[in-house]
């Protein structure tokens, strides 16, 4: 049978790629044709009408700093796509004017649609601000709010998209993390929807321990050579470390306290290595020698990364599932966090890796000593254990049988809508 998925792009960004791995998923299950239809490709009136509401989302200022959507325009080639009523649908990350909030009633019946943040059931803002505990997804967004400046397009987007999707049962929506299933199912736009957990496909025959007894790096023309008995801290971001909610600043907080808590002498053995910055020259960052390796773009240089690593570091404040520690721990590279969202699913405290108290700097300091102080046997145990983790939990043929049972149920529901 024929289905199409939905995507602003297919060829970057964690959502992206996430995407992509569902295609993959589709003809496994003996989909024909599997139809990617994106933005890969859209004309440069597309980006103009992508500008304009970038624009006027700019007249809002709520003091969350993470990005905002209004999706006031849709790509012509989705709502050709949705004409299609004989196929199946699978909608993913539709911002950036992809799908347009107004033509939300266009979905057709039956269609399943994954989120991958959480802008669906909350107002512009991808992710709700980790600071408010008013919880207006919850609750219903307000019109007048005395902290948020300017045009509320919070309540007003939040408002369409409850109008246009709170009274349908005749879709389904998947997201990649209980902690983001609990939210969903609590929220006004989706508490009587048929919400169900997919989470996101590693491949773990691509993403498997490569270790290199001489720790040495060659990823993009750049080359770095560590000793056995240096500790390598990895830390990272597909779509940029600058971002606030991927916990930066949290993580440099962490190594100043770090610095100030071992010996100096032992402090020399600690290296820092990250990706998706800006590619810089070593230097001396809280007081540890720091590599940037800036993007990077092929997978198997991200396994070689994870690989020869001695740990990887996942500081951010939010994530919808935790593409970069699944991937990691898929490696043997234990992982370590903060208690907090879908990173909960991926590192288990003492079994694949070690949580910290949420959002508590002085705590990810006393992890990531814990961690330096483990022997090379200790850290393999936690490795292995992840890996076992994603194995079992996460990899293409157990997510297949997910996909496959949740295509079949769309299908009878597209048929009985009819």
């Amino acid at each position: 049978m024929e289905l199409y998925l939905y995507s602003f792009t297919f060829k970057r960004g964690g959502a992206g790629f996430a995407a992509d791995k569902f295609k993959i998923l589709a003809k496994k299950l003996k989909f024909e044709p599997v139809l990617g239809i994106s933005q890969d490709n859209a004309s440069s009136f597309q980006f103009f009408k992508r500008l304009i509401s970038f624009f006027l989302s700019k007249f809002l200022v709520d003091n969350n700093p993470i990005k905002h959507s209004l999706n006031l325009f849709s790509c012509n080639s989705v709502l050709k796509a949705f004409k299609d009523t004989e196929a199946l649908h699978h909608i993913h990350w539709i911002n950036n004017d992809t799908l347009s909030i107004f033509d939300f009633n266009k979905i057709p019946k039956g269609a399943i649609i994954t989120l991958h943040d959480e802008w669906l059931y909350c107002g512009a803002e991808h992710c709700y601000d980790v600071n408010d505990n008013f919880f207006y997804f919850i609750n219903g967004y307000k019109f007048f709010k005395k902290e948020w400046n300017g045009f509320n397009w919070n309540y007003i987007i939040w408002k369409i998209k409850f109008n246009k999707l709170s009274k349908r049962r005749d879709l389904i929506f998947t997201v990649p993390s209980n902690w983001m299933l609990e939210r969903a199912k609590k929220s006004l736009i989706l508490k009587n929807a048929d919400v169900r957990l997919l989470p996101n496909p590693i491949d773990t025959k691509l993403f498997r321990p490569m270790k290199d007894e001489k720790r040495f790096f060659d990823i993009d023309r750049t080359q770095f050579e560590f000793g056995k008995d240096e500790f390598i801290i990895c830390f990272g971001a597909i779509v940029g470390i600058n971002n606030y909610y991927k916990g930066s600043k949290l993580l440099e907080e962490a190594m100043n306290i770090l610095r100030n808590s071992i010996d100096k002498e032992k402090s020399k053995k600690i290296k820092i290595l990250t990706f998706g910055g800006k590619k810089e020259e070593a230097s001396i960052k809280n007081g540890f020698e720091t590599f940037s390796i800036g993007h990077i773009n092929k997978p198997q240089q991200l396994v070689t990364l994870y690989s020869n690593v001695d740990c990887v570091i996942v500081p951010s404040l939010v994530e919808s599932f935790g593409q970069v520690a699944a991937e990691a721990l898929a490696c043997e590279t234990p992982v370590i966090c903060f208690d907090c969202s879908g990173l909960r699913d991926i590192v288990k405290d003492g079994v694949t890796g070690l949580l910290a108290k949420k959002y508590d700097a002085n705590d990810l300091a006393l992890k990531i000593e814990i961690m330096f102080k483990k022997d090379a046997l200790e850290r393999l145990q936690l490795g292995q254990n992840g890996r076992k983790h994603i194995v079992k939990n996460f990899s293409f043929e157990v997510i297949q049988n997910k996909y496959g049972d949740i295509l079949n149920d769309a299908l009878i529901l597209a048929r009985d809508s009819k």
